[in-house]
């Protein structure tokens, strides 16, 4: 079995370098940003992307590395009054052939890198759907 170790680290840093620039960009668009209520994306421990949204309702997003898998984790938060929260968890398998790195979801659907980030941020473009 091939390490693909180095690949896997540069998908996590292309992954990384892209989730920065599409929060900025989002930021940057005035109807996302109406929508989204402005975003912030961070590194966290050096191993861990988060994405958060602090106006109401808040949302926190952690994207981690694992052995095989990006670990998405995300967490919202539709009352301050009665903080009721939802939270999901998926991973995003890593899978390598012979036209390079890709990711899939649990449901099967394959990703690009590009692909994936818009995948991973697509709940704070879509919070009126939580019944917020």
């Amino acid at each position: 079995m091939p390490n693909h170790q180095p690949q896997t680290t540069a998908l996590w840093e292309d992954l990384k370098q892209l989730t920065k620039s599409v929060v900025e960009e989002m930021n940057r668009d005035a109807e996302i940003s109406s929508r989204t209520g402005g975003l912030e994306s961070r590194l966290e421990d050096g191993d861990a992307l988060v994405v958060t949204k602090v106006s109401a309702p808040r949302m926190h997003l952690v994207v981690r590395l694992r052995a095989e898998a990006f670990e998405v984790h995300t967490r919202l938060w539709v009352s301050e009054a009665d903080l009721t929260e939802w939270e999901f968890r998926e991973d995003l398998m890593i899978q390598f052939d012979d036209k390079g790195a890709s990711l899939r979801n649990p449901a099967g659907e394959v990703f690009t890198v590009d692909e994936a980030v818009f995948y991973i941020l697509r709940p704070f473009l879509h919070l009126g759907a939580v019944g917020c």
